[in-house]
């Protein structure tokens, strides 16, 4: 990564017009795309948005989420590891969905084995794997120091226990 920049601000008006300004200045190679973290769909939309009203034209941009753009710079920095992140979020869904069944007769683990009962358990589930695959994700990015609590056993609730 040859040139990181992070800009903030609580007025996205602002960050697009120090956006502007950044990519008057072209990227020494006109293959490179610049990227830019994004949030979300809508706002990928909106920042590419941006640059077009204000320079005309809007293009060669990437526009990754966090944790894609973490994984890409880890990729590039250490080559030797492969395979897909351990803590992709689609991973963890079936990784708890093949461990929540076991856990079921556990304390603490009784309102999500009451959800689990009935005839579409598989699809129930999945569904549930998937939601609290994507809440460990949201987790492992704003709120890294819990994780690593629950990693040293100081937590004992239902998702502490299925975390490690």
């Amino acid at each position: 990564m040859p040139n990181l920049r992070l800009f903030a601000s609580n007025r996205l008006e602002i960050l697009a017009d120090t956006l502007a300004e950044v990519l008057r200045v072209p990227l020494s190679s006109p293959f490179d795309p610049e990227v830019i973290v994004v949030q979300s769909r809508g706002m990928e939309r909106w920042i590419s948005m941006a640059p077009a009203r204000r320079q005309g034209v809007c293009a060669n941009m990437e526009f990754p989420f966090p944790n894609s753009f973490i994984n890409e710079v880890l990729k590039k920095a250490f080559p030797d590891l492969i395979g897909q992140p351990f803590f992709d979020r689609e991973i963890m869904t079936w990784r708890i969905m093949q461990i929540l069944p076991s856990l079921g007769s556990r304390p603490g683990f009784e309102s999500l084995r009451a959800y689990l009962e009935g005839r579409e358990g598989g699809l129930k589930l999945y569904q549930l794997s998937e939601r609290i695959a994507d809440t460990f994700d949201q987790y492992l990015l704003f709120r890294p120091e819990m994780m690593l609590r629950w990693d040293r056993g100081e937590d004992d609730h239902w998702q502490a226990v299925l975390w490690r």
